[in-house]
C-alpha cells in the first residue's frame, strides 16, 4: 500500500507596496457586509486596530482626519481584529463618535491574508486597488509624518491606467454557504473551501455547524492556525471560554511570533487587564512569565529524552 501524501500548509504571504490589495468581505458593527472591492474607484486607507490594543486611542484622531476629507473620493475604513466580536469593539467606536465604516475581523484572519503579526497597521490603496503605502506596527495618525504621507497620497494626481483584479463573486453570505455546502458534498478534502464555509457560518450565527466544519479541517490539518483560531471563536460565542482560550493558545503555538493572536488570548483570559484600561506593565510581566514557563517545559522535555 502506498503511503498517503503528506499534507503541507500553504506558505504565508505578505503583501507589499505595488501588490493588488487582497479582497475581503467583513462584518460591520451592525451586521452588514463590507466588501473591500466595492470601494474600487476611491482611495482607501485601511486602519487595522483592535479593542485590546492601545491603538484604540487613535479613533478620535482618525475621526477628525475623516471629517477633514469628507466629500472627497477617499474612504477611511477601520478593521478591528477582535475574535470576541462587535460587543468589545462597539464601546470604543461609540466613545470616539466614529462615523467612518468600521468592520470586525473575528474569523477572516486578515493577519494571514495580509501577512502581519503586529498592530496597529495602515494600508493605503489607490483607486485601482493597488497598495501604494503600508506600515505594519506602530502606525499612528497622530504622528505628523504618517499624517503627511497619507495627505500627500490623497492629493496625488489620479491614475488613468486600469487594473484588472481577481475578486470574489458578489454573492450574499447565505448564498455562498449554500454553494460551498453543495460543492463539499462531492469532495473528501478541500480545506480552504471548508474553512471559508466555517467562517461564513460563524458570521451568520450558525455556531454548531461552524464548529463541525472547523473540526473536520483540523482532522485533515491539525496544525492549521486559522482553523484553531476559528474554533476558538465558536467556543467563545457558545460561552465556553476555557475551551476558546485553549484553541487560541494552540493557534498561537503554531504562530509564536503572532502578537495578534497572543494578545487576544490574554484579553479573553484576563479581561480586567484590557478593559476598561490597558495595563502595559502587566503585559511585560506576562511575557516574562510565559518565557519562564516555556523554558521549564523545554528542560522537562530534555530530561525525558535522556531517560
Amino acid at each position: 500500500m502506498s503511503a498517503s501524501p503528506k499534507l503541507t500548509m500553504p506558505e504565508k504571504r505578505t503583501v507589499k507596496i505595488g501588490d493588488p490589495a487582497p479582497d475581503v468581505v467583513l462584518l460591520t458593527l451592525d451586521g452588514g457586509e463590507l466588501r473591500l472591492s466595492d470601494y474600487r474607484g476611491k482611495r482607501i486607507l485601511l486602519f487595522v486596530w483592535a479593542s485590546w490594543s492601545a491603538c484604540r486611542e487613535q479613533l478620535f484622531a482618525w475621526q477628525s482626519f475623516y471629517l477633514r476629507h469628507r466629500g472627497e473620493p477617499f474612504e477611511l475604513i477601520g478593521v478591528a481584529m477582535d475574535g470576541q466580536g462587535p460587543e468589545v469593539v462597539r464601546p470604543f467606536v461609540q466613545e470616539a463618535g466614529v462615523t467612518f465604516p468600521v468592520a470586525v475581523d473575528s474569523v477572516d484572519c486578515l493577519w494571514d491574508l495580509y501577512g502581519f503579526d503586529h498592530l496597529p497597521n495602515g494600508y493605503y490603496i489607490d483607486e485601482r486597488g493597488v497598495i501604494r503605502y503600508l506600515k505594519v506596527g506602530g502606525f499612528d495618525i497622530r504622528e505628523s509624518l504618517n499624517a503627511k504621507i497619507i495627505e500627500d497620497l490623497i492629493s496625488e494626481k489620479w491614475s488613468k491606467k486600469p487594473l484588472r483584479i481577481s475578486e470574489r463573486p458578489k454573492v450574499s453570505f447565505r448564498k455562498e454557504i449554500a454553494e460551498l455546502s453543495q460543492q463539499l458534498k462531492s469532495i473528501t478534502r478541500g480545506v480552504e473551501k471548508r474553512l471559508r464555509l466555517a467562517d461564513l457560518l460563524v458570521k451568520t450565527g450558525q455556531y454548531r455547524k461552524a464548529g463541525k466544519e472547523y473540526d473536520t479541517v483540523l482532522v485533515q490539518q491539525p496544525k492549521n492556525a486559522k482553523a484553531h483560531f476559528g474554533r476558538g471563536v465558536v467556543f467563545q460565542r457558545e460561552g465556553k471560554v476555557p475551551q476558546a482560550i485553549l484553541s487560541w493558545k494552540k493557534a498561537f503555538g503554531l504562530e509564536p511570533a503572532n502578537w495578534v493572536i497572543r494578545k487576544q488570548v490574554w484579553a479573553l483570559e484576563f479581561p480586567e487587564r484590557f478593559y476598561p484600561r490597558i495595563y502595559r506593565e502587566w503585559q511585560s510581566e506576562q511575557v516574562r512569565r510565559e518565557e519562564i514557563a516555556e523554558e521549564e517545559k523545554a528542560k522537562v522535555k530534555v530530561k525525558a529524552q535522556k531517560k
